[in-house]
């Protein structure tokens, strides 16, 4: 639910949604999620690397002046980073990631800058995407578990972790995950 002292927005690249709040909240700054573009590129360098220790020293030169580009709050910035990322790539011996993650910002290159061009500003603090992501990621790791009491054993004490814990803010400030579900809907 939209409130009155909202500050900011903060948009995933859905369009529709995106001229729809900006039509109803022009007075709210606009920003866009790079938080999953910044995981997709440190993604293809942890495929061929195990660390960013590993990474050579032209990679990182690559891998820096992409994350500057997505970082980039000015069309004229992204401009620059992408015209010295492309001079890199021909002049430059790179690793098969830093190919990969090079192609991947020509596409987020052309996003980013329409989302620009509009006055949006790139957001790395989506504090609910780097939740959904950790989720995705535990979830993921614990596929390795080696048998299935361990990861059923493993997946109840995370919930009941996070449902003992209660809400610092907001309506439901004080309650727990359960205790708002039995104040809501009755115990059950």
């Amino acid at each position: 639910m939209f409130q009155e002292n909202t500050q900011k927005i903060v948009y995933d690249e859905d369009k529709t949604i995106i001229g729809a709040v900006k039509r109803m909240f022009p007075e709210v700054a606009h920003s866009f999620c790079v938080f999953h573009q910044l995981k997709n590129v440190s993604k293809r360098y942890y495929e061929e690397f195990n660390s960013i220790e590993e990474i050579p020293d032209n990679d990182m030169v690559v891998y820096n002046e992409i994350c500057q580009l997505i970082h980039s709050d000015m069309v004229i910035s992204a401009v620059v980073y992408v015209q010295e990322i492309r001079e890199f790539d021909s002049n430059l011996e790179f690793s098969e990631a830093s190919h990969k993650a090079i192609s991947y910002v020509e596409e987020i290159f052309k996003k980013n800058v329409s989302f620009l061009k509009k006055v949006f500003t790139p957001e790395m603090d989506n504090t609910m995407e780097q939740i959904f992501s950790l989720i995705y990621d535990i979830a993921d790791k614990a596929r390795s578990f080696k048998t299935d009491s361990v990861l059923t054993n493993f997946c109840y004490n995370l919930f009941t972790y996070f449902n003992k814990r209660c809400f610092s803010t907001g309506k439901w400030k004080e309650f727990s995950p359960f205790m708002r579900v039995r104040f809501q809907y009755g115990s059950g």
